[in-house]
C-alpha cells in the first residue's frame, strides 16, 4: 500500500460454509469503509454484482476505472461517493488451485488504474496466492507430522495392550493394565474401564489411570437412554456396540458439566467391551480435540477394545475349560471313592469296621473335609455318630444332629434327608438358613457345601451319610 499510491488495499477471504467474503485486513484512507461492507459470491444478490464478487467467481482480475458511475458499484454507491472513490480493482486469491478470496484496491482518481498498474496488482495477488499455498502445505505437513505422532503413540498403546492381554491373570487385572497402557503409551489424559452392574442401569468403574481418573470415577454413567447419565458417549457406545465420540465436552457436557469444569477435559472417546456377543461395559478415553477428530485414532481405540473383548472371551473359554476339568477330576475322585467303598465293604468284618472303612475311603478318594455316618436311635430324636473320617473329622464329631424338625439341629441336610428319604444338598453352607444351628462348626471347619444321603434298610431310614466339602 505504501508503495502503490492507493486509497486502500484490503483482503477479503471467503468465509467457509457461506457465500460471503468479508474484509480481514486493510490499510489506507478507504480501509475503514471497506471493512464495513460485505461481498457476496452469489450473482443473484446486489452484493454479488461488484468487482470483488466477479473476480472471485471468474478467477480473473476485474477493474472499474469509473467506479461511481459503474452499475456494479450501486450497492455501495453512497459510501463510495462519501469516500471519493474514483477507481477500484479486485484480484482473485487462490490456494491449491481454488479461489479463496480477493485482493481489493481503490484509488482516488477515475481512470488511474492503467494496464501497468493492474498487471503489477495481479502479480501481487499471485505472490500472495503462492504464499497461501506455502502456508497450506506447511500446515498440512505439520498436521501430518502430528497425526503420525498420534498414530505412533496409539500403535504403542495397542502393543502395550496386547502385552497386557498376555500378562493378565484375571479380567480386573486386564482392565487396569489396559488403562495403564492407554495413558502411559498412548498418551490418553485418562482412561476408565466401566462395567455394567448386573440387574442395574449403572456402569461401575473397575479400573482407571491418569490424573483425572479419580474425579471421573466419582461421577455417574448409565446404560439407560432414558436417564440423563445414559445420554452421553458411554451409554451410546454400550447400547449401539459402536464407538462414540464427544469432540467438545465443554459444549456437550450434559450432567457432567461440573466434572468437566473441574478436570478441564476437552474430548473423549467411548468404545464398547463385548463378551459373548453382548455389551458388558465401556472403555472411556479422554483425549485432545485433534485426537477425537482423527478417524484413524478412533479406529485404533476400537482395535484396543476389540483386543480386550477377544481376551475376555478367552478368559471365559479358559474358565469353562477349568470348570470342565475340575468336574472331570471330581468325577474321577468319586469313582475312586466308590471303588474304595466297594473294597471296604468286602474287607469289613463288622458293622463298626464297615462304617470306619467306608468313611475313610470316601474322604480320601473324594477329597472331602469329612465324611460321617450318623445312625438313628430307638429312644432318642438325635443321631448317634458312629464313624467320621477326613481332615476335619474332629469338628464333624462335635455335631449334635436331630432327626426331628422340631429341633433347629434337625432342619439341616441330615434331618431333611432322613425324613424325606432323599438326598439333601446345600451348595452354600454359609448362607443357607438350614445350617443356622451349625454355623460355629461350619466356620471352624471351613465348610462351604455339604450333602446328606439317607441310609435305608428294607425301605426304612436308619441313618444318613454326611459329606462336607470346602468347595
Amino acid at each position: 500500500f505504501s508503495s502503490g499510491d492507493l486509497l486502500a488495499a484490503t483482503v477479503f477471504p471467503h468465509e467457509p460454509g457461506t457465500n460471503l467474503l468479508r474484509c480481514v485486513a486493510g490499510l489506507g484512507e478507504d480501509a475503514a469503509r471497506l471493512r464495513r461492507i460485505t461481498i457476496s459470491a452469489d450473482p443473484d444478490t446486489p452484493e454479488g454484482s461488484g468487482v470483488g464478487a466477479q473476480a472471485f467467481r471468474e478467477g480473473k482480475v476485474c477493474v472499474s476505472n469509473d467506479f461511481l458511475n459503474d452499475v456494479r458499484s450501486l450497492p455501495w454507491r453512497e459510501s463510495a461517493t462519501e469516500g471519493r472513490v474514483g477507481a477500484a480493482a479486485a484480484m482473485p486469491l487462490a490456494c491449491n488451485g481454488k479461489n479463496v478470496g480477493v485482493l481489493l484496491v481503490t484509488k482516488r482518481e477515475a481512470g488511474s488504474l492503467s494496464e501497468e498498474i493492474v498487471s503489477l496488482l495481479e502479480r501481487m495477488a499471485k505472490n500472495i496466492s503462492v504464499a497461501l499455498d506455502t502456508f497450506e502445505h506447511e500446515t498440512s505437513r505439520k498436521r501430518s507430522e502430528r497425526a503420525a505422532r498420534r498414530l505412533n503413540r496409539m500403535f504403542g498403546a495397542i502393543s502395550a495392550t496386547n502385552e497386557a492381554i498376555l500378562r493378565a491373570k484375571t479380567e480386573l487385572e486386564l482392565y487396569q493394565l489396559v488403562c495403564d497402557a492407554a495413558v502411559h503409551s498412548g498418551k490418553s489424559l485418562g482412561t476408565v474401564a466401566l462395567l455394567a452392574e448386573p440387574g442395574s442401569i449403572w456402569l461401575k468403574a473397575v479400573a482407571a489411570t491418569g490424573e483425572i481418573a479419580t474425579r471421573i470415577t466419582e461421577t455417574k454413567f448409565s446404560i439407560d437412554a432414558g436417564n440423563p447419565y445414559g445420554r452421553g458417549v458411554t451409554g451410546e457406545a454400550f447400547r449401539t456396540r459402536k464407538p462414540s465420540v464427544n469432540p467438545d465436552i465443554a459444549a456437550n457436557s450434559g450432567p457432567w458439566k461440573d466434572v468437566q469444569r473441574r478436570t478441564g477435559v476437552t474430548a473423549c472417546v467411548a468404545v464398547p467391551l463385548i463378551k459373548a456377543e453382548a455389551s458388558i461395559g465401556v472403555l472411556l478415553f479422554f483425549v485432545g480435540r485433534s485426537w477425537a477428530a482423527d478417524e484413524e485414532i478412533i479406529a485404533l481405540f476400537s482395535r484396543i477394545a476389540e483386543n480386550v473383548s477377544f481376551a475376555l472371551d478367552n478368559f471365559e473359554r479358559a474358565a469353562e475349560r477349568a470348570r470342565l476339568d475340575e468336574r472331570k477330576q471330581s468325577l474321577t475322585r468319586m469313582y475312586a471313592a466308590l471303588s474304595a467303598t466297594n473294597e471296604a465293604i468286602m474287607r469289613a468284618k463288622s458293622r463298626v469296621e464297615l462304617y470306619e472303612l467306608v468313611c475313610e475311603a470316601v474322604a480320601q478318594g473324594g477329597r472331602f473335609n469329612s465324611v460321617s455316618i450318623l445312625l438313628s436311635q430307638a429312644h432318642s430324636d438325635h443321631f448317634a455318630m458312629v464313624a467320621s473320617a477326613g481332615p476335619t473329622a474332629h469338628n464333624a464329631r462335635r455335631l449334635k444332629v436331630s432327626t426331628s424338625e422340631a429341633h433347629a439341629e434337625g432342619r439341616g441336610v441330615c434331618g431333611t434327608a432322613f425324613r424325606t428319604r432323599r438326598a439333601s444338598i446345600a451348595n452354600d453352607f454359609v448362607n443357607d438358613p438350614r445350617g443356622n444351628a451349625f454355623q460355629q462348626v461350619i466356620q471352624s471347619d471351613g465348610a462351604r457345601s455339604g450333602a446328606a444321603f439317607p441310609l435305608l434298610v428294607e425301605g426304612q431310614p436308619v441313618g444318613v451319610m454326611l459329606f462336607i466339602s470346602a468347595e
